[in-house]
């Protein structure tokens, strides 16, 4: 799995990995809340935030720091987990 780090116009590292549908557990694969997310995520994390983006460019790893912080700018900000609240089913384990 590829793992990026790039830093935005405001100093913020943001780690960047790609979740597949194949990761995602069966159960929670099947389920139909995860919309546009059932193939899968682009993940987009730094020290405060995370962001997950859908339908994202397969080759995303290969693309310029610069169009990556392009597609941060699109991505949808979730909820931070909490170190009382385990992960859910299907979301990206911290690289």
């Amino acid at each position: 799995m590829a793992v990026r780090d790039v830093v935005d116009e405001n100093g913020t590292k943001w780690k960047i990995w790609s979740v597949s549908a194949s990761s995602i557990h069966p159960r929670t694969a099947a389920e139909d809340f995860l919309g546009d997310y059932s193939e899968g995520w682009l993940c987009f994390e730094c020290e405060n935030q995370r962001r997950r983006l859908a339908r994202f460019p397969q080759d995303w790893d290969r693309l310029s720091d610069e169009q990556l912080l392009g597609l941060l700018k699109t991505a949808h900000v979730v909820a931070p987990r909490s170190r009382h609240t385990p992960p859910k089913p299907g979301d990206a384990a911290n690289p």
